[in-house]
C-alpha cells in the first residue's frame, strides 16, 4: 500500500460507508450503540433508519451526507468525518436531530424511549452557536496510523472556516472513557472545556460511558 490519501465530499453513493462510520464512531471504543439501546431497536432497524435519514440530507446536524468528508487510500474507503457550523441559521442541532428521529422512528418507539432519554439529561452538553462541530470521526482499522483523522478534521475546519467568517472555534463532544480519541484530540490542540457525569447506574447500560466531555480549540490553530 503506497498510502496515497485523498479527501473529498461525500455523496449519496457513499451512504453504506457513512452508515458504518456513524455506527462505529457511536460505539466510542465499546460495543454499545446508543441508538439501539436508547430506542430498544436492533441493528437491522438502525441501519434502515440511518439510511433513510442520510437520504434526506438534512443539514445542521451530524446525520447529513452533505456534512461528511470521505478519506480514501488508493481509491478505497479509509475514513470519514461529519462537521457543520452550529445553529448558523438559528436552528440548533439537538432540536433538528430530535425531530428527525421522532419522524423516522415513529411515535411508538420514541414514547417507549422517553424514560431512557430523560436519563441522558445529566450528561447532555449544549453545542455553541457559530462553532464548528466535529462528529462521527472514523478510520478503518487497516488505515489507522496514517494521520487520516488529523487530515480530514483539518480539511473540515478549513472548508467551514473559509465559508463562515464568524467562526472562531471548533468543538467536539465525546465519551470521557474513550481514551484513544481523547489523547488524539489533545495532540491536535483540543482542550477539555466541559465535563458532565452521571451516577445513575442505568446510564452505563444505555451508553458507552456515564461521562461526557466537550473539547475545543481556536479555529486558527493548525495541526
Amino acid at each position: 500500500m503506497n498510502d496515497k490519501i485523498t479527501i473529498r465530499k461525500a455523496t449519496e453513493k457513499d451512504i453504506p460507508f457513512l452508515r458504518e462510520a456513524i455506527k462505529e464512531a457511536e460505539k466510542s471504543g465499546t460495543e454499545k450503540i446508543s441508538y439501539c439501546t436508547l430506542f430498544s431497536i436492533n441493528d437491522e432497524k438502525l441501519d434502515e433508519i440511518i439510511f433513510q435519514v442520510l437520504m434526506e440530507d438534512i443539514e445542521g446536524q451530524e446525520l447529513c451526507v452533505s456534512h461528511f468528508l470521505i478519506a480514501e487510500v488508493d481509491n478505497q474507503y479509509a475514513g470519514a468525518c461529519s462537521a457543520w457550523v452550529e445553529a448558523i441559521d438559528g436552528s440548533f442541532s439537538s432540536i433538528i436531530k430530535a425531530n428527525i428521529l421522532f419522524y423516522f422512528l415513529g411515535d411508538k418507539i420514541c414514547t417507549r424511549a422517553a424514560d431512557n432519554l430523560k436519563l441522558m439529561e445529566d450528561i447532555n452538553i449544549a453545542r455553541e452557536k457559530n462553532a464548528i462541530q466535529i462528529e462521527s470521526v472514523y478510520v478503518k482499522e487497516q488505515y489507522r496510523g496514517l494521520g487520516i483523522a488529523n487530515q480530514i478534521i483539518q480539511e473540515q475546519i478549513n472548508q467551514l472556516s473559509n465559508t463562515n467568517k464568524s467562526v472562531n472555534k471548533v468543538q467536539i463532544i465525546l465519551a470521557k472513557t474513550n481514551d484513544k480519541a481523547y489523547k488524539a484530540y489533545q495532540k491536535l490542540g483540543f482542550k477539555t472545556t466541559i465535563e458532565k457525569h452521571s451516577n445513575k447506574p442505568e446510564i452505563e447500560k444505555l451508553l458507552p460511558s456515564n461521562s461526557r466531555i466537550m473539547m475545543e480549540m481556536p479555529v486558527h490553530k493548525t495541526f
